[in-house]
């Protein structure tokens, strides 16, 4: 490591290298901030902070970094060699917007387990819901296809994703069960005390859907952008600029869309007749000085507040379902950390992608922007695809082929031959 970087870096941020002289070998880190630990605002800030300036990310001491950024945690995992001058350069880059309070730090086995229970769902409001699952997969897939995970972290995704699916099919809780959605309406039903004539409902995604989809006895308006209501069979289209005069109307109001600001705010609906309105979008999209009077207004860290506590036997079973592959995953990260094989296959697998990607971009110079880079991203889901085998494989171990020779077997399948 460089000397003047060191000695640059606080003293509590310099890493301890080893008896042989060298420095340790990967550590994954998270650091994130959830609905258990910060405010929806919070939550917003942070998001906001991050997405308008991407490069704040691009710590120092990190080769691999992967976001998991939903309306409930916003989590930062990586990949480096050298995780305190990592965590050091990540609260740097957030010190303008908070102090360290809402934010929690995991290492090694303690973030692949934490992972592992995010993906399994064992940290959500409801237990087991189904979308952080996706999530997780998402940002696994996103993380590789750009480039910002490899060998380490694409693995850890993957495994993430594996391990969430076997919490769920062991604890065979039906999907209804696992919905937020679900929970959601029945938190507003309970709220609103009778049953709603005349609903609105804001966006058109999964949460929307489901939400139609048990509302059915209602009349139903949706709010979206796109042209056909397929999912919302006999249900009235709403342009934006109506929002307000429809939402005055309805005794139930659920949002949930992406849209960047308020759709609803404060004097855009009036305030005799008593209803109910679910804001469930990140970042929100009522504005909460609406919450007054006969509208009753409420966020998801309302729901989470109101969440009941799950079945503590089902929580028993996944801790440790997920304990024991969090050990064993824990246990070929260290594997691969006396081996550079996997480590160097992934650079290998990139420098050729690079090259020929390089290549064929040379001899399509026509090619727009956009073209160019459905190039490079399909390029990269092609290697992503192709190394996962050897990847899997050299994970695994038995007592008919142990780790140690797994890795020696692919090292000698992709070591370059010497020309004949």
């Amino acid at each position: 490591m460089n000397s003047s970087l060191t000695s640059a870096l606080p003293s509590r941020a310099r890493e301890v290298e080893t008896e042989t002289g060298g420095k340790r070998g990967t550590t994954i880190l998270l650091i994130g901030a959830s609905y258990k630990t910060s405010s929806l605002e919070f939550r917003e800030k942070l998001s906001k902070f991050l997405s308008d300036r991407p490069e704040r990310l691009r710590l120092r001491g990190v080769r691999e970094h992967a976001e998991l950024v939903t309306c409930n945690r916003i989590e930062i995992v990586l990949a480096t060699d050298f995780p305190s001058i990592a965590e050091a350069s990540f609260f740097s880059a957030v010190s303008g917007i908070s102090d360290r309070t809402p934010f929690y730090v995991h290492r090694d086995v303690e973030a692949i387990s934490h992972i592992f229970r995010v993906a399994s769902g064992i940290d959500s409001m409801v237990m087991g819901e189904d979308q952080i699952l996706g999530q997780v997969r998402d940002a696994g897939v996103k993380a590789r296809t750009s480039g910002a995970s490899r060998g380490t972290l694409a693995a850890l995704f993957d495994a993430s994703v594996n391990v969430g699916r076997r919490v769920r099919r062991e604890l065979g809780t039906p999907a209804a069960a696992r919905s937020v959605s679900t929970f959601a309406l029945a938190f507003a039903m309970k709220r609103l005390r009778r049953s709603p004539g005349s609903v609105l409902l804001i966006g058109s995604g999964k949460t929307i859907r489901l939400a139609a989809t048990e509302l059915r006895g209602a009349r139903l308006f949706v709010a979206t952008r796109r042209t056909e209501l397929g999912p919302f069979h006999g249900s009235k289209p709403v342009p934006y600029k109506d929002i307000g005069k429809v939402a005055d109307r309805c005794d139930l109001i659920i949002s949930a869309t992406n849209h960047d600001g308020y759709l609803l705010k404060k004097g855009d609906i009036g305030g005799r007749k008593k209803r109910v309105i679910l804001d469930l979008a990140f970042p929100r999209n009522i504005d909460p000085e609406l919450g007054t009077g006969s509208s009753q207004l409420y966020n998801l860290d309302d729901l989470a507040r109101a969440a009941p506590a799950p079945p503590e036997d089902d929580v028993a079973s996944a801790e440790s379902l997920i304990s024991r592959e969090a050990d064993s995953f824990s246990q070929w990260l260290f594997a691969t950390r006396l081996s550079p094989t996997l480590s160097n296959l992934h650079q290998w697998a990139e420098g050729v992608r690079e090259e020929e990607a390089e290549l064929a971009l040379r001899k399509l110079p026509a090619l727009s922007a956009r073209e160019k880079k459905v190039v490079q991203v399909m390029s990269r889901r092609l290697v992503s695809k192709l190394m996962a085998p050897p990847t899997r494989f050299a994970k695994s171990s038995s007592p008919e082929l142990p780790q140690r020779e797994r890795l020696d077997l692919v090292q000698r399948v992709f070591e370059p031959g010497e020309p004949e």
